[in-house]
């Protein structure tokens, strides 16, 4: 098992930790075999108390019986760790408030990369969990850990054939569920085979998983609320859009290792795993701009509802397929030979990106609709008076073809040499170098409507689709005019080429060029760190150095005259990391810990691409005006010096109380600078006026919170009563970020509060939890003020699940998930009742075997 390092996380509130062996005091190990969860606790809380650094993760027992569809919802169940949710699935994991794209996923300990183009931040929804041994995030770095990860690091452990100690073993489970909205049937399955021969020397285990979910979410999504004078809620958002989601989601992934043990002393190993998920969606949207211009608007004395005048309609249909997948192979080894031990690993990862997609948009050839709303609910309302399929022309039909892949190498060596000082105390020191291939190539084509002689509408040519109900729980919208999909994709395909679709030739270059990248990073780091074991204290001290290199290449576009050129550009900075962990135990049953960490979060990939969309005007002859935004290669990443302190006391067997502050000096933060240049000189014009911004570096930030955590089971109750238990953890977080020009602000994606609670029972062949997450309210985006600011508002999920062992080795279970039916939402300015998305997804429900030999 990865020895992790100490801080301020506490107890795994998942249900729960299993840890197949155990380090005891006296250095000899227990075996033994988790048969339940309160086994699975109990060992964890031993792992947690005997090592010398905490240890949060989710094991491959426990992800196997949950119904999380990925990774990201398996490490919610982790104290501090707050998730993002997509179309009701968790994607992006922020780590004690720190946003996703500032944190590190890596792969046995090697950085996995990412498919996406647009950011650091790993979608967690690419990988499921049944392929992995075990899930863990750390939350304070060692020198022989990479630096990237201000909030922490999640670390995906895939499962190695040792680990069964047995010759010959396969597990594997089945679920199939109901899901409430659509009445749809969601299943997943996997299953792993293993195998010890040569006379137990050699290794092999393969691994498989799918999952399929066709399912349905609708939505209300309103744009740009802001304050009129008189309005009830203080203000009116520009429209309302409300929206019929059906999607289908799959994953399918494989995993292997191939391991060899000549001798106790000696391991060497292959690992592999891919992982791929696919989506299609189909979007239906109607859309009012009712409040896109105050003079149109009418209030009347209650100062909720009222008459628009003037008024937009369209409507949308978005056809889109996502592929996205990552490959990972390893190759590595451990020799020991007297006090010293050698470590070494060459990796390779290839991730890539497949998204097409097409929007069709219908609309009015002029604002001309009169339109009652009723802001009242806060699901309001919108209504056309006099409305018709025949009013909306065709107008638009986008096709993007994205494309992006990245190809990782890595490679590290450690060294560690026991020493005679106090007990099991050693100095180690590492080398490790990564290089990243990285592109991403945006290609969107645009046609327009024709000439009036060759307009059509959406009553025409049988292009009208049927009418949709959009669901919300409190209120129910009607989608009345949608777009037949079948039919206006044979209709494009038919006359694509004719005077009905012209081709928007300046927007289709801007949108093939801008996006653009083609990118290398390298980073060759070194460390050297010294563990000391005097018993009752111990220290880990040392230093890390990473440097990074970076060569980027983007495009200008000039649409004037159609020109694209080619822009490159190189950085580099060096980072010094100093680390230091204390661990002190001044009686059994009572642990604290002290650390210091210097950690990283990379600038994001767009940020440094040069380029960009060159816009002038010659106001006089030879007289210009402009402006240009790009990115900038010389951003410095973000640098936390971070501070952690724990106390433990372990009050019982099977209990804990733990409390935990943490701090992170947060330095050169990014944010997007703008400035007005007079007589600036630019490829040959001279602009008595240039607007120009690109991202830079800022002065500070901060982050700070606590973290409470309670585990208890209650075997000193009398008969069945004994077989309960209770789990629950609390983290409070503030933050403030200095943007220039708006002062000092929350950093985006961190949450105040974040709180779970678990009652679990196991009696017998039965075991049974009902469990709570709350992830509280943060800022999603900073806007140019106060009101263009947009939030994630609360997210809570209550599940519950249920098994039953019918044998040793088969066991049937239920998984109840989202029984508050709760929706997800999102606002602006702060204020909840400007809704700025409001998605519904139901409740699901599943059935599943699984089995052990």
């Amino acid at each position: 098992m990865r020895k992790m390092t100490m801080g301020a996380s506490v107890l795994t509130l998942a249900l729960a930790t299993a840890v197949p062996a155990v380090a005891q005091t006296d250095g000899s190990v227990e075996e033994l075999v988790v048969t339940g969860q309160r086994l699975s606790q109990q060992r964890a809380i031993d792992a947690k108390r005997e090592a010398t650094a905490v240890l949060d993760a989710i094991s491959a027992d426990e992800i196997g019986r949950l119904a999380d569809k990925n990774v990201a919802e398996n490490v919610e169940r982790l104290p501090g760790v707050g998730v993002s949710y997509d179309q009701g699935e968790g994607r992006y994991v922020a780590i004690r408030g720190t946003p996703a794209q500032l944190n590190n996923v890596t792969l046995n300990g090697v950085e996995v990369g990412n498919p996406d183009g647009d950011s650091r931040a790993l979608p967690l929804d690419v990988v499921s969990g049944q392929l992995l041994g075990r899930i863990e995030v750390v939350k304070a770095v060692t020198p022989d850990m990479d630096a990237q990860g201000i909030g922490g690091t999640v670390n995906l452990v895939t499962q190695s054939p040792f680990d069964a100690k047995r010759d010959l073993f396969a597990r594997g489970s089945f679920q199939a569920g109901y899901q409430d909205f659509n009445e749809k049937v969601p299943v997943q399955g996997d299953a792993t085979f293993g195998a010890l021969f040569g006379d137990g020397k050699w290794g092999v285990l393969v691994g498989f998983n799918g999952s399929s979910r066709d399912y349905r979410s609708d939505g209300l999504y309103p744009d740009d609320w802001r304050t009129l004078p008189g309005v009830a809620r203080g203000g009116l958002p520009t429209n309302i859009k409300f929206t019929n989601y059906t999607l289908k989601r799959e994953r399918i992934g494989g995993s292997g290792a191939l391991e060899f043990r000549p001798t106790d002393q000696d391991k060497m190993y292959v690992r592999g795993l891919y992982s791929k998920f696919t989506e299609d969606e189909y979007r239906q949207r109607a859309r009012l701009d009712f409040g896109a211009n105050p003079a149109n608007i009418t209030l009347n004395p209650d100062g909720a509802t009222g008459v628009a005048r003037n008024v937009d309609a369209r409507q949308d249909l978005r056809l889109e397929y996502k592929e996205k997948s990552i490959s990972s192979a390893s190759f590595g080894g451990e020799h020991e030979r007297g006090p010293w031990e050698l470590r070494y690993d060459l990796s390779w990862g290839y991730n890539e990106l497949i998204e097409p997609n097409q929007v069709w948009q219908f609309r009015l050839p002029s604002a001309n609709l009169t339109v009652d709303f009723d802001m009242r609910p806060l699901l309001y309302t919108a209504e056309a008076r006099a409305m018709s399929a025949s009013a909306l022309q065709f107008r638009q039909y986008t096709a993007q073809d994205e494309y992006g892949e990245e190809t990782n190498l890595a490679a590290k060596v450690d060294l560690k040499r026991a020493i005679a000082v106090g007990e099991d105390s050693y100095l180690k020191v590492g080398f490790k170098v990564r290089d990243t291939d990285k592109m991403f190539d945006g290609h969107t084509d645009r046609w327009d409507r024709g000439a009036t002689a060759n307009r059509f509408t959406l009553a025409d040519f049988g292009l009208q689709g049927a009418v949709t109900a959009v669901d919300l729980g409190d209120h129910t919208y009607l989608n009345r005019y949608t777009i037949d999909a079948d039919a206006i994709r044979k209709f494009t395909a038919e006359n694509l080429s004719t005077a009905r679709f012209v081709k928007n030739a300046a927007d289709s270059l801007a949108n093939e060029t801008l996006n653009d990248y083609d990118l290398t990073e390298r980073v060759y780091a070194g460390y050297a760190m010294a563990d000391v074991d005097f018993g009752g204290w111990r220290l880990i001290g040392g230093w890390r150095v990473e440097r990074t290199e970076t060569d980027v290449q983007g495009f200008r576009l000039d649409p004037k005259v159609g020109g694209v050129t080619p822009v490159s550009r190189s950085g580099e900075y060096t980072n010094f990391l100093p680390n230091l962990h204390v661990r002190f135990e001044p009686r059994d049953d009572l642990v604290l810990r002290l650390a210091y960490t210097r950690t990283l979060g990379r600038p994001q990939y767009p940020q440094l691409r040069p380029g960009g969309e060159l816009e002038w005007v010659e106001v006089t002859p030879g007289v210009f005006e402009g402006g240009l935004s790009e990115g900038n290669v010389d951003l410095k990443p973000f640098v936390s010096d971070n501070f952690d302190a724990t106390v433990e006391w372990y009050f019982a067997r099977g209990g804990l109380v733990s409390v935990g502050a943490f701090l992170k000096k947060i330095k050169d933060p990014i944010f997007t600078f703008s400035e007005t240049r007079t007589n600036y000189v630019l490829d040959g014009r001279t602009y008595s006026r240039f607007g120009y911004s690109q991202p830079r570096n800022a002065d500070k930030g901060e982050i700070k919170g606590i973290e409470v955590a309670y585990q208890q089971q209650f075997t000193f109750l009398p008969g069945l009563w004994s077989g309960f238990g209770a789990a629950a953890n609390i983290t409070f977080t503030d933050s403030s970020l200095t943007v220039p020009d708006r002062g000092e602000l929350p950093f985006p994606a961190q949450s105040d509060l974040l709180w779970g609670a678990q009652l679990f029972y196991q009696k017998g062949r039965f075991e049974a939890a009902l469990s709570y997450h709350h992830t509280g309210r943060a800022i999603q985006e900073l806007g140019g003020d106060d009101e263009a600011d947009t939030y994630d508002d609360d997210y809570r999920r209550l599940d519950a699940k249920a098994s039953y062992a019918l044998t040793d080795n088969i066991e049937v279970f239920v998984d109840l998930q989202n029984l508050n039916d709760e929706v997800l939402r999102e606002y602006q300015a702060g204020r909840r009742d400007w809704l700025t998305n409001y998605e519904r997804y139901g409740r699901t429900y599943y059935l599943g075997v699984s089995s052990k030999w």
